[in-house]
């Protein structure tokens, strides 16, 4: 920590513990004549003398054994800082910063990424749950390693690691009037409640499209930015309809009673989940294992999804 400290005070308190400049010259690898005059600078700063010469060595005066005090405990704080921002470093070295929209921070990532830490528990995930917008800025930025988001066109700047469909669904129990048919249109759920997230996702935009289409008005029953929300009314609620993407909910369906059915409008099948780094930026290997982690459970979460074509799409 001797850099942390001025010159002439770590110096001085090699001497002071030496007990002799001859015996602190082995350690600090300076001649007796250097480091005499060292000592004599702070005493002239001081202007009192911190040692007591004698022909068998030094002996700290009065001054000499505050100073001492002094450097000992800014050695030791200076230690102390040095070791936070070690360790520190060490801490964002094992960070992993993932920028998701909450579709996937709803479930399917505490989910999947509980199972990584588990096998890697030195690692730090900060997870930023953001628009989609907003999670592909945080790419680019450098502030995020991975971003996870639904779109509809390829990001300039980013590389698509994985990309799947990812259509709107229909989310209802098990025991739903609707529950057991192959597919469901906009019109048969009229006679349902419906829930909706608000006007800034994917999900939504592709919705209104769908029933501005063909003609259909949809008065929902609940709306909310927030998935968990909707989809805790849609638990409460026997009858009620609400479109989500299948993979924000995979891991919950069976566990809630739930079922998503394909909507049979082509339009509510547009829309792509993307898993996507940065252009030109190489991840570490710890960020590689869980890009590859978080890819390979889509893939295998996406098979319980009746219109999944990953597969065909190779």
């Amino acid at each position: 920590m001797r850099k942390l400290l001025e010159p002439s005070l770590y110096y001085f308190s090699v001497v002071a513990q030496a007990g002799s400049l001859s015996s602190a010259t082995e350690k600090l690898g300076l001649t007796v004549s250097a480091l005499s005059r060292h000592i004599a600078k702070l005493e002239g700063d001081i202007g009192v003398p911190l040692f007591e010469r004698h022909a068998r060595g030094m002996v700290l005066s009065h001054a000499g054994r505050l100073l001492l005090r002094h450097a000992q405990r800014t050695l030791s704080d200076a230690q102390a800082v040095f070791d936070e921002i070690q360790g520190e470093e060490r801490r964002r070295a094992r960070t992993i910063t993932i920028a998701c929209t909450e579709g996937f921070a709803f479930d399917f990532l505490p989910v999947s990424l509980s199972t990584f830490c588990g096998e890697h528990p030195d690692i730090a995930i900060e997870l930023e749950v953001v628009s989609s917008e907003r999670a592909s800025q945080l790419l680019l930025s450098g502030q995020a390693s991975i971003s996870l988001a639904f779109s509809f066109k390829p990001e300039p700047g980013v590389v698509v690691q994985f990309t799947q469909k990812a259509p709107v669904m229909a989310l209802m129990h098990v025991d739903h009037p609707l529950a057991t048919r192959p597919q469901v249109s906009l019109r048969d759920i009229t006679a349902y409640p419906v829930v909706l997230q608000d006007k800034g996702t994917t999900n939504r935009q592709l919705f209104d499209i769908a029933c501005n289409v063909e003609g259909i008005e949809i008065v929902p029953m609940m709306t909310s930015r927030y998935v968990a929300a909707l989809y805790r009314f849609a638990q409460a609620v026997p009858q009620a309809i609400m479109p989500s993407g299948y993979v924000s909910v995979a891991k919950r369906l069976g566990i809630d009673g739930l079922t998503a059915i394909p909507f049979d409008n082509p339009l509510l099948t547009q829309r792509r989940l993307q898993v996507m780094t940065l252009a030109g930026r190489q991840l570490d290997e710890l960020a590689q294992s869980c890009l590859n982690w978080i890819v390979a459970d889509l893939e295998e979460t996406s098979q319980g999804s009746l219109v999944d074509d990953h597969s065909q799409e190779g």
